[in-house]
């Protein structure tokens, strides 16, 4: 079987079985990015480190629960995806064949594995922050700014290379909080996560056969 031939039969096999794994990339991407985004802390009026509760929330939707919700501790930080496409500048060429090794525990050898290029794509966030004290919201501003280097690398179980920039920040505004019927000061920033689709793997076994592997 030459080189062709391996191909051909590969992008058959990719396109069976590719559909069902592109939905699970974004959700493991989105609960990366909460638990990222979930170390972030403000110091209190009694010098303590207190960490701010991360969670997924449409920001319209935060906002109309504030107005409503008088049990919502302040701060604490949403996130949400708003975007995505494909990134053509970081995509290879897509019937590319990519070689790989690995290691299978129960022969105890290195084997083979094949797949095709991943689809590169950015997947934009954005990082909502809502605070009743201006000085807290700056905390978790310098907090959110301090983590990128210019980048920040959060792998997934899907790319271990995922880099996310912090493209801007801006200001919402404020809502009316249920409770005391205080302002709740909202900062939002918006991330580009550059990730990439991987493509299901094949071992090539000696005999010429081809296998799906899950690695």
């Amino acid at each position: 079987m030459n080189v062709q031939d391996i191909q051909q039969r590969i992008v058959k096999m990719t396109e069976a079985k590719l559909l069902p794994r592109i939905d699970n990339i974004y959700k493991e991407s989105l609960r990366q990015m909460i638990a990222t985004f979930g170390g972030l802390y403000y110091i209190d009026g009694n010098g303590n480190r207190v960490k701010v509760n991360c969670t997924h929330g449409n920001s319209e939707r935060i906002a109309g629960r504030l107005r409503t919700d008088d049990n919502i501790v302040l701060p604490f930080v949403t996130v949400s995806e708003v975007d995505s496409a494909r990134d053509a500048k970081r995509e290879r060429y897509s019937p590319m064949l990519m070689h790989d090794v690995h290691w299978d525990n129960r022969k105890r050898r290195a084997t083979r594995v094949l797949s095709l290029a991943p689809r590169a794509v950015n997947i934009t966030y954005e990082i909502n922050i809502w605070c009743k004290y201006k000085a807290d919201l700056d905390m978790l501003r310098s907090g959110v700014f301090s983590m990128f280097n210019p980048e920040l690398v959060i792998p997934t179980n899907y790319c271990k290379d995922t880099r996310a920039f912090l493209e801007r920040e801006r200001a919402v505004g404020s809502v009316i909080a249920a409770d005391t019927k205080d302002r709740v000061l909202q900062k939002t920033m918006e991330i580009r996560l550059e990730t990439y689709i991987p493509s299901p793997k094949f071992l090539f076994t000696n005999t010429g056969e081809i296998e799906e592997i899950s690695v």
